[in-house]
């Protein structure tokens, strides 16, 4: 018996990739227009407003903030409870300026909450600054 070397009908198999390619470019515009392309800009201790002159007139309600741990009002110790009321009873004087100085070393959380308390008490500007050596 001898066979025959005709050729054999072949299947060629094809793979059909462009649903698969479809696919990867719907993933992609997903994930472009999923993504937020924001800059945040965090807090530091080095801002200086240039375009408020008033601060000359009435100088801003300060607190200090050292290394220490400690909260600071023209060299007295203070507890975090007390900003809200010193800022409420100095609203009239310094227009609700309060002057937050850190120093480096000193705790973000707690220059925080100092913000929030001098916020409740009714301050209308809270800005940051470094303690002046």
């Amino acid at each position: 018996m001898k066979r025959s070397l005709k050729s054999l009908p072949t299947d060629e198999v094809e793979i059909n990739v462009s649903p698969l390619i479809d696919m990867v470019f719907i993933l992609l515009i997903f994930f472009i227009v999923a993504t937020s392309f924001i800059n945040e800009s965090g807090i530091t201790s080095k801002y200086k407003d240039t375009a408020n002159n008033s601060l000359s007139e009435h100088p801003p309600l300060s607190f200090q903030l050292p290394a220490s741990g400690q909260l600071m009002q023209n060299g007295a110790v203070i507890g975090l409870e007390e900003i809200a009321p010193i800022v409420r009873n100095a609203k009239g004087k310094s227009k609700s300026l309060v002057l937050i100085q850190v120093s480096p070393g000193s705790k973000a959380g707690l220059a925080t909450q100092v913000m929030d308390q001098a916020i409740l008490g009714g301050a209308e500007a809270v800005k940051l600054s470094p303690i002046a050596r």
